[in-house]
C-alpha cells in the first residue's frame, strides 16, 4: 500500500530509469491519496508508471495494481499521471485507474487505460 504521501518530483534527473514518483514492479499495490508535484528543473515521463520485470506464469509483476483518489501536477512537461504498460502481460489481473484521480498540467492525460467509474 502507497497511501497519503507527497511527491515533489523537482530534479528527477532521468538518470537510472528515474523519472517518475512511484515505478509500481509489483503485484497488487494499492496506491491511493497522494499528492504528487513536478516543477523544472528535472525529467518527469509520467507521474506513476508500472513495469514487468519479471513475467513468469506464476509471478506477473506489475499487474493487479490499483490507482484512486491520487492528485497530481504533472507541471506541463510528464505524459501521463499513471502510464500502463505491457496490458496484454497483465489480461488476468488488470491494473485499475479510477475517476477519482486527478491530474492537471500533463501532456496526454490521466492514463492510457480505460478509467473505471
Amino acid at each position: 500500500m502507497i497511501r497519503g504521501n507527497t511527491f515533489n518530483g523537482t530534479g528527477i534527473a532521468g538518470q537510472n530509469s528515474a523519472d517518475s514518483w512511484v515505478d509500481a514492479k509489483g503485484v497488487d499495490y494499492l496506491i491511493e491519496n497522494n499528492t504528487g508535484t513536478f516543477s523544472a528543473p528535472g525529467t518527469l515521463a509520467n507521474g506513476y508508471e508500472t513495469h514487468n520485470p519479471s513475467t513468469t506464469p506464476s509471478f506477473l509483476n506489475g499487474c493487479g495494481n490499483v490507482w484512486r483518489n491520487n492528485r497530481s501536477d504533472l507541471g506541463g512537461v510528464g505524459a501521463y499521471t499513471i502510464k500502463i504498460t505491457s496490458t496484454s502481460k497483465c489480461s488476468a489481473n488488470p491494473n485499475v485507474v479510477y475517476s477519482s484521480n486527478t491530474v492537471t498540467n500533463a501532456t496526454s492525460g490521466l492514463t492510457n487505460v480505460p478509467v473505471t467509474p
